[in-house]
């Protein structure tokens, strides 16, 4: 068998560009297969461009992967967004029952709401809040925290906020002085909480229209 010219610069050419068969074709060189290097070279050749299409079809895939990334991304945000918006619409929901239910309760222990309901935003934001007169004409303000659901640490920090002595300050300079009635109100309560209020002494409403009330007024 012998070789074409054509053929055989091809195959010069092959090898040039692929230094990575040559320790194949070395081992060639010294057997008897020298005869079929033609061969070897053609399916060398085709096994690269088997190889090449591969990487060509991995790559397309990588690019719809990224796509249906992006695509993802997207609707995430779009999600994260809607789902904003509800919770907005929930709490919203929430401080308006907490405020109806508020003021039922105090026209009920004989307070007179003189003005409210009112949504302070200071550093630390009260979600209601009325001015009321006792039985006597003194005047107070009540204020109240709302919860979805209502946990042993979320009492705490909202009696922890009120018994700060400058969050106080604050809220009278804001047009609303003491001394103070300190509710909280929750949809879902856990049993803990009620431990809470036991320990902070400061009042509870729930949606069920049950009352504690508070057992001391801060100042």
């Amino acid at each position: 068998m012998t070789f074409d010219v054509q053929e055989y610069r091809q195959f010069v050419e092959l090898v040039y560009k692929h230094p990575e068969w040559r320790a194949e074709l070395r081992r060639l060189v010294l057997t008897e297969e020298l005869l079929t290097l033609p061969d070897v070279v053609r399916e060398l050749a085709e096994a690269q461009k088997r190889t090449e299409q591969r990487v060509e079809e991995l790559a397309e895939a990588q690019k719809r992967t990224e796509q249906r990334v992006e695509e993802l991304a997207v609707l995430q945000k779009q999600t994260a967004s809607q789902l904003a918006k509800l919770d907005n619409r929930i709490g919203i929901s929430v401080e308006r029952e907490a405020a109806d239910a508020l003021a039922y309760t105090l026209r009920q222990k004989g307070y007179q709401i003189l003005a409210g309901p009112f949504n302070v935003p200071l550093n630390g934001e009260v979600d209601v809040l009325y001015r009321v007169a006792d039985a006597e004409g003194n005047q107070l303000t009540a204020v109240l925290e709302s919860k979805f659901r209502l946990s042993y640490g979320a009492v705490e920090d909202w009696a922890q906020q009120m018994r700060a002595v400058e969050f106080r300050r604050k809220l009278s300079e804001a047009g609303y002085p003491g001394p103070y009635l300190v509710y909280i109100y929750g949809m879902g309560i856990h049993p803990s909480a009620y431990d809470a209020i036991k320990r902070f002494g400061i009042g509870l409403i729930t949606d069920r229209g049950d009352w504690i009330d508070p057992s001391e007024l801060l100042p």
